[in-house]
Order: C-alpha cells, then sequence, then structure tokens
C-alpha cells in the first residue's frame, strides 16, 4: 500500500485533494502545519507528499529541506497559488520531485499519484 501525506493549511483544500487521492491501494494522510508533517515523515515513511509553500507554523520550502533529510526516498510535490521567488525555485529545483502551481486539475494530481507508484515499482 502507498502512503500519501498531504500538507496543507486550507481545509476544502484538503479534503478535495484526500478524496482526489482515495483508492484501495493509497493511504491518505492529511496535515495542516510544517510541524505536523515533519512529525509524519519521522514516524513512518511516505512514497508520496504534496506540500504547499504557505503554511502558518514553517515556511513550506524548509520543511522540504527537513523532509530530504528525515526521509529522502519521499517524493514531494510542492504546491502554491502565490508567487515563488528565486530563492525558493532554487530550493525546490534541488529537493523536489515536481512543483504544481495551484488550482491544478485533479485528474494531473491522480496521474501524477500513479506514474510516481509505477516508477517505484520498476
Amino acid at each position: 500500500m502507498k502512503k500519501v501525506l498531504l500538507v496543507d493549511d486550507e481545509p476544502l483544500f484538503l479534503q478535495m485533494l484526500n478524496r482526489a487521492l482515495q483508492d484501495p491501494s493509497t493511504e491518505v494522510k492529511a496535515v495542516d502545519t510544517g510541524q505536523a508533517a515533519l512529525q509524519e515523515v519521522t514516524e513512518a515513511p511516505y512514497h508520496l507528499c504534496f506540500l504547499d509553500i504557505c503554511l502558518p507554523d514553517l515556511n513550506g520550502t524548509e520543511v522540504l529541506k527537513k523532509m530530504a533529510e528525515i526521509s529522502p526516498k519521499t517524493k514531494v510535490v510542492m504546491m502554491t497559488a502565490g508567487e515563488v521567488t528565486r530563492s525558493m525555485q532554487q530550493i525546490i529545483e534541488k529537493y523536489a520531485y515536481m512543483f504544481l502551481p495551484k488550482p491544478f486539475d485533479l485528474i494531473q494530481l491522480r496521474m501524477l499519484a500513479k506514474n510516481v507508484s509505477e516508477e517505484e515499482a520498476t
């Protein structure tokens, strides 16, 4: 079973992502802070993480860097509706699997999750 972590401070957006990724072969966990995300990856490995840049407690790029140390096999997809600075972009390019600007298509999200699963299977 693949494990997916969703990290965003918008409850409705988390709910939408959670529903979009529901699948019998997928365990989805949603959290709303960077600290909670880091706690999750410390306690158990995740295959995939969708991580918002703008979080209430920590900057998403800082969470991304710490996740890379704690759980280097977790593929992290960064998301934001806001502007991405050059320094953020450099961190994303170095540590993230992919960047998705919000809003994005839920079909695109499902395909991305499926592709990550297929990559790991090979």
